[in-house]
């Protein structure tokens, strides 16, 4: 293979992620389907508030999730000045380049350049990543780039039989992990060390002194968190660890039952091969490449290739069992609760693209993928077929460019065998700045229909000297699930004011009521707004308050 080319398409490949990922990062107003809103809302109220220590939503202390994914976003606000999207989503864009560079940084100890390259690009480019997580400031590609190092790490120091080294960083990254998403960073770090050490049947690392230390350097952090928080605020401990244990547990067979535990079980495979397409397809490299050869003798085959490297091919299939077994039986997962174990997939399976070349099923990977751009010189045409997009200006211009850029990639696919794998990669890139600008701008109207909406209640409880007005969330309103953080946003960016949520009445106060929460109630009309999912409002004043 040469390098030389692939370096060109490598080059290009990480200039395109530029466009890819920032060119409509902040287009489009919060999402309300997803946490977004929620870590925003965190995030926002510590700014407003000066508490930093303890989160809170409307003002009520928050225990899911500590607070350093708020800290990032907080910083990110104040970086550049405001409480936009583009703000809130920012540290989850520079965390996705991140987590590619350090892919290849340790990838590049252990494996070839080609394959290092290519798993940290597929780790941005499959499906999931590309067109779905990087559209959103969610804290999960940033906890992934942590939990993913401390894999590196435990591999690395194990290797040189350095067991301080390891224990000291995989325990301080271990609790920087914890400090973003709570326990299951300890589950991560557990599971890993157990399924390596065991493997190796090194039973006694996990007694070496070094591992009290790292033990003693984690909580030593989490401690001080806490210690901290109590100290301040009164934060509530055993609540904390409550609710934190609670969110670990919630998503699992103890919460859900042994049926929609099996149910989970069998379609579980069926459903990360889907998300996190098409490179999952790959998986196709490890079946038999003649009828008679057995699954051991493909396996035994698969470690003769790649004898050079089998040690850290073996830790990447051990620590992606280990860990991916988690979630296998959990009924109720999330596909980005797993991006940290991507890397250690694509390992396995770019390896084996490379090492199977003439073999059929490479070549029917490469007619796949050869196939999707061909369909897409001609697919992305569909844009005049749908009204959204048909009424954008540039959507001649947007089409034409895309179909001639693809078309001329598919000239390049078909005659430059050796680097067909890079092409598809620059191909995703290409296809995302395309869905940037065709497809991002028609979902804005529906979010900006809420954040008008909101901001113009808002400011209907502000006086005339820009002074916010006493207003409050009556009863459930605000604060009963999640959907309704969207509209605290709003509401308290443009008041500069935590809405508080109140089940009492009181004169010259505002309130912010739903019409189930104003059932049979006497008040005096403000505004009207709509709060998602399309709930009719209002900001009302009870008069007649006792």
């Amino acid at each position: 293979m040469s390098i030389a080319k692939s370096n060109k398409w490598h080059v290009l490949a990480v200039i395109l992620a530029i466009p890819a990922l920032f060119s409509h990062l902040g287009y489009i107003p919060l999402d309300m389907s997803t946490d977004e809103a929620r870590r925003a809302l965190v995030a926002l109220e510590m700014d407003l508030t000066g508490n930093y220590l303890t989160p809170t939503l409307n003002g009520e202390l928050y225990f899911n999730k500590p607070p350093l994914y708020n800290w990032l976003i907080l910083a990110s606000f104040r970086f550049w000045g405001d409480y936009s999207s583009w703000s809130l989503r920012f540290p989850m864009a520079v965390s996705v380049i991140g987590f590619s560079f350090t892919i290849f940084y340790w990838m590049r100890r252990y494996v070839p350049y080609q394959i290092a390259a290519m798993v940290a690009l597929l780790q941005l480019v499959n499906g999931r990543v590309l067109f779905y997580e990087t559209l959103y400031g969610l804290i999960d590609i940033t906890y992934s780039w942590a939990t993913f190092t401390a894999f590196m790490v435990i591999y690395e120091y194990d290797k040189r039989k350095k067991y301080g080294l390891l224990f000291l960083y995989s325990y301080l990254i271990c609790a920087l992990g914890f400090m973003m998403k709570g326990l299951p960073s300890l589950v991560f770090q557990g599971m890993t060390l157990v399924a390596w050490l065991g493997y190796q049947r090194k039973w006694r690392v996990l007694w070496h002194p070094t591992h009290f230390f790292g033990i003693a350097v984690f909580l030593g952090i989490v401690g001080t968190y806490y210690a901290l928080s109590i100290a301040a605020f009164g934060f509530p401990l055993q609540k904390a660890m409550y609710v934190l244990w609670d969110e670990s547990v919630k998503r699992t067979g103890v919460a859900f039952g042994i049926t929609a535990t099996v149910l989970h079980i069998l379609t579980f495979p069926f459903e990360y091969i889907f998300h996190f397409l098409p490179f999952t397809l790959f998986i196709l490299l490890f079946y038999p490449s003649t009828p008679q050869k057995s699954w051991s003798t493909a396996l035994a085959s698969l470690r003769k290739y790649t004898s050079p490297m089998d040690s850290f091919l073996r830790f990447c299939a051990i620590t992606f069992v280990a860990n991916v077994f988690v979630y296998w039986v959990s009924p109720q997962v999330y596909a980005r609760y797993t991006l940290m174990l991507l890397p250690l997939f694509f390992t396995l399976v770019v390896v084996a693209y490379y090492q199977q070349e003439g073999h059929w099923q490479r070549r029917w990977i490469e007619v796949f993928m050869g196939s999707v751009m061909g369909i897409t010189v001609f697919a992305v045409w569909i844009a005049f077929g749908i009204e959204a997009t048909r009424k954008l200006p540039y959507v001649w211009g947007a089409c034409l460019a895309t179909s001639g850029v693809v078309g001329l990639m598919c000239w390049w696919y078909f005659h430059q065998k050796e680097v067909r794998l890079d092409i598809f990669v620059v191909f995703l890139l290409v296809a995302r700045i395309s869905f940037n600008f065709l497809f991002v701008p028609p979902r804005e109207a529906k979010r900006q229909r809420y954040l008008e909406d909101n901001v113009k209640a808002a400011l209907m409880t502000i006086d005339a000297r820009g002074n916010a007005l006493p207003l409050k969330s009556y009863k459930t309103t605000i604060g009963d699930d999640g959907a309704t953080d969207v509209n605290s946003f709003h509401i308290e960016t443009t008041r500069r004011k935590v809405l508080p949520i109140s089940f009492k009445k009181e004169k010259g106060v505002y309130y912010l009521a739903d019409s189930s929460n104003l059932a049979g109630e006497k008040y005096k009309e403000i505004a009207r707004l709509t709060l998602y999912p399309e709930r009719p409002a209002k900001i009302v004043r009870f008069d007649q308050a006792p």
